[in-house]
C-alpha cells in the first residue's frame, strides 16, 4: 500500500513541476516579448534627435541587405543585442543627414569590418557625398584592419593610436582545401560531376591547391578590385597609385608613425585627444560634452514613409538558394517562387526589383525561381540589383530581368554547374568498422554513391544529367540577355567576374545600386510617385525569436566553441547537406582581404 501511495505522490509531484514549468515558460516567454517592445519603443525618434549631434559610425558588423532584429542573447540574460540596421537603411540614413542641420558632423569608430569590398564602395560613396556638403568626417581607431581603412580613407581627418596597428598589405585572397582531411584521414572519396573548368566550388573537396583555371580567374577577379582599392585611396589620400602601391608591397604603413609620415594618416592621437578635436570642430567647450547619436539608431529614426497608391515591390533575395521554404538565412526555392507568383498577380504591385546577395544553390530551386520571374516579367517590369555577390544560382535567377545594375565590385557570373556525392565506404569500413550488403533486384538498384563507388556508366548517366542542366542555364543567360549562345559560352564555364568586368561582357547593363534599380523599375512602369513595399515580409521580433529559437541556440553554441572554423565546419557540412543535388554555386570560403 506503501508502494502505490509513493508512487501516486510521485506523480502528482510530477504533474505539478510540469505545470509550474509550463506557467514559467510563459512567463518567460513573456519577459521576452516585453523585451522585444521596450527595444522597439525606446529607439530614438527624430525629436529626440539634438542639436549640434555627432553621428557616430561602428560598423564592426555583417551589414545585411535589410535591417535585423533585435536577438536575444543565451549567453548573458541581462536583454537584447541591438537591433542592427541593413545596407539600405544605412544608406538612405546618410543621404538624410547631409541635410539634416542637426547633424554636423560623422566620427567613424574603426576597428574590424567583415563586409566585402563591394559593401564598402556604396558606404564610401555615401560618405563622399555627406562630405561634399561641407560637414566634417573624422574616424580613429587603435586597431583597424584593411578594410575599415578602405573606408576611414574618405575622412577629413584619419588617426590611430600611436601605438596601435593598421593591416594594410593589399588585395589577395584565401581559399581552403579539404582533400587530405577527407582522404588521407577520413578515407572518404568525393565523386565530382560538374561542367565548367572555371567552377572552382568543387576544388576543395578533391584537390589540395588550385587548379590553372581557377588561379587565373581569381588573379583577373582580385586585379579588377585591387585597382579600385588603390586608384580609391589613392585619389582620397592625394598619394599616387604607384607610391601606394609601393607602401602596400613594403608593409610600411603597418606602423602608425610610419604610415602618417607617408600620409596614409593624418597622424597618430588618443582618444581623448580626438575627443578633444571633435569638440572643437562642434564649436564646443572642452568641459562640455558631446551630443551624439549612433548610425544604427539615427537610421531606425529618420526612416521615411512614403505615402503613394503606386507600389514597386522589393524582394531581398540574400543568402544560398536551397529548396523548399529555405529560412531566415536563405533562399527557398519554393516560398520565393511563390512570393513573386503572388506579386505578379497583384494588380496593386507596379513593378518588381530583385536585390540579389548570393553566391547560388540549388540548380533547381534557381530554375524554378526564373520560371516565375519570366511570368512577371510578361505582366510588369523586372529588374535586378546586385549586392556583394550574384553568382552561378544568384546569376540564374537575374538574368531574365529588364535591366540588371552591379556595384563595381559586385562578385557574379559563375555560370556554371556542379554535383557533389562522398562515397564514404572506405570511411565506414576501416575507420568505424562498419560494413554493407545488399540484395538487388535491378543493376543499379543500390547505386547510391554514397556507401559504393558509381561503375563507368552510372557515372556517365549522372555527368549526362549535370550537362543539361549547364546546357539550361547557359540557353536561359543567352535568352535573358540577347546573346548568342556562343557568346554566352565564352563568359561561362563557371567563371567569376566583377560587376564591371561583367558589364564589358554583356552579362551586366549598368553599374548601380539599389536606389538606381527602383528609380529604373518607376520609369518602366511610368510612375512618377511611388512608395516602396518590401519582400519577404518581415516577421516580429518575437515571431522571429519564437520560430528560430532553437535554431539560434544551435548555431550561436556552434559559432561560440568553434570560433574561426566555424566557417570550416560549415563547409564540410554542404557536403551532406548538398546530397547529390545539382548545384550552381561559388565556393563558400574565398577570404578575399
Amino acid at each position: 500500500m506503501n508502494f502505490f501511495k509513493q508512487v501516486l505522490a510521485t506523480i502528482v509531484g510530477l504533474t505539478i513541476f510540469q505545470i509550474i514549468s509550463f506557467i514559467m515558460f510563459f512567463v518567460f516567454i513573456g519577459i521576452i516579448a516585453a523585451s522585444f517592445k521596450g527595444s522597439s519603443e525606446s529607439s530614438a525618434s527624430t525629436e529626440t534627435i539634438e542639436e549640434n549631434s555627432l553621428l557616430t559610425l561602428k560598423l564592426n558588423y555583417d551589414i545585411k541587405e535589410r535591417d535585423g532584429f533585435p536577438q536575444f542573447d543565451f549567453n548573458d540574460l541581462d536583454g537584447l543585442s541591438k537591433e542592427k540596421a541593413g545596407l539600405q537603411s544605412l544608406l538612405e540614413a546618410l543621404k538624410f543627414a547631409e541635410t539634416d542641420e542637426r547633424i554636423k558632423g560623422i566620427y567613424m569608430d574603426l576597428s574590424l569590418m567583415p563586409n566585402g569590398y563591394a559593401t564598402i564602395d556604396v558606404l564610401r560613396e555615401a560618405l563622399n557625398s555627406f562630405k561634399s556638403t561641407g560637414k566634417f568626417v573624422m574616424a580613429y581607431g587603435e586597431m583597424i584592419d584593411q578594410k575599415s581603412y578602405y573606408l576611414a580613407s574618405v575622412a577629413d581627418k584619419l588617426y590611430v593610436n600611436p601605438e596601435g596597428y593598421i593591416e594594410l598589405r593589399g588585395v589577395g585572397a584565401q581559399l581552403t582545401f579539404f582533400k587530405k582531411l577527407l582522404e588521407e584521414k577520413l578515407e572518404a572519396e568525393v565523386q565530382v560531376f560538374k561542367v565548367g573548368d572555371y567552377k572552382s566550388a568543387v576544388e576543395p573537396f578533391i584537390q589540395a591547391e588550385m587548379s590553372e583555371a581557377n588561379r587565373e580567374q581569381l588573379t583577373y577577379l582580385l586585379g579588377g578590385i585591387k585597382e579600385d582599392f588603390v586608384n580609391n585611396i589613392a585619389d582620397a589620400r592625394n598619394i599616387s597609385p604607384e607610391d601606394f602601391d609601393e607602401i602596400l608591397n613594403s608593409l610600411a604603413a603597418l606602423d602608425p608613425k610610419t604610415a602618417a609620415e607617408l600620409n596614409i594618416l593624418d597622424g597618430t592621437r588618443y582618444f581623448d585627444e580626438v575627443l578633444g578635436e571633435l569638440k572643437t570642430n562642434l564649436g564646443i567647450d572642452q568641459e562640455d560634452d558631446i551630443e551624439s547619436i549612433s548610425l544604427n539608431d539615427y537610421a531606425m529614426a529618420t526612416a521615411q514613409v512614403t505615402k503613394s497608391s503606386h507600389k514597386i515591390a522589393v524582394i531581398y533575395a540574400e543568402g544560398s538558394i536551397v529548396d523548399g521554404k529555405g529560412d531566415e538565412m536563405s533562399i527557398g526555392g519554393e516560398k520565393f517562387a511563390k512570393q513573386i507568383r503572388e506579386l505578379r498577380n497583384d494588380e496593386d504591385i507596379e513593378a518588381i526589383v530583385l536585390r540579389v546577395n548570393s553566391p547560388g544553390g540549388s540548380a533547381l530551386a534557381s530554375e524554378v525561381m526564373w520560371r516565375e520571374l519570366e511570368l512577371a516579367k510578361a505582366q510588369k517590369p523586372v529588374v535586378v540589383s546586385m549586392g556583394e555577390v550574384a553568382a552561378s544560382g544568384g546569376y540564374y535567377i537575374a538574368c531574365n530581368s529588364d535591366k540588371i545594375y552591379a556595384e563595381e565590385n559586385t562578385i557574379t557570373g559563375s555560370i556554371g554547374v556542379f554535383g557533389l556525392i562522398p562515397n564514404l565506404e572506405k570511411f565506414m569500413n576501416n575507420k568505424l568498422g562498419v560494413t554493407f550488403d545488399e540484395v538487388n533486384l535491378n543493376e543499379h538498384a543500390s547505386s547510391n554513391g554514397v556507401t559504393n563507388s558509381f561503375t563507368e556508366f552510372e557515372a556517365a548517366v549522372i555527368q549526362k544529367n549535370v550537362d543539361n542542366i549547364y546546357k539550361t542555364f547557359t540557353t536561359r543567360v543567352a535568352e535573358g540577355r540577347g546573346m548568342a549562345i556562343e557568346d554566352v559560352l565564352a563568359v561561362a564555364s563557371g567563371r567569376v567576374w566583377t560587376g564591371e568586368q561583367a558589364m564589358e561582357r554583356g552579362l551586366v547593363d549598368e553599374i548601380g545600386g539599389l536606389d538606381d534599380a527602383i528609380a529604373h523599375a518607376a520609369e518602366l512602369a511610368e510612375l512618377e510617385d511611388f512608395r516602396i513595399k518590401e519582400y519577404p515580409e518581415v516577421k516580429s521580433p518575437f515571431e522571429q525569436f519564437i520560430s528560430e529559437m532553437g535554431m539560434e541556440v544551435k548555431q550561436s553554441r556552434l559559432k561560440e566553441n568553434l570560433g574561426p572554423l566555424f566557417p570550416y565546419f560549415e563547409e564540410l557540412q554542404s557536403l551532406y547537406t548538398m546530397n547529390g543535388k545539382v548545384q550552381a554555386k561559388m565556393p563558400m570560403i574565398i577570404e578575399i582581404y
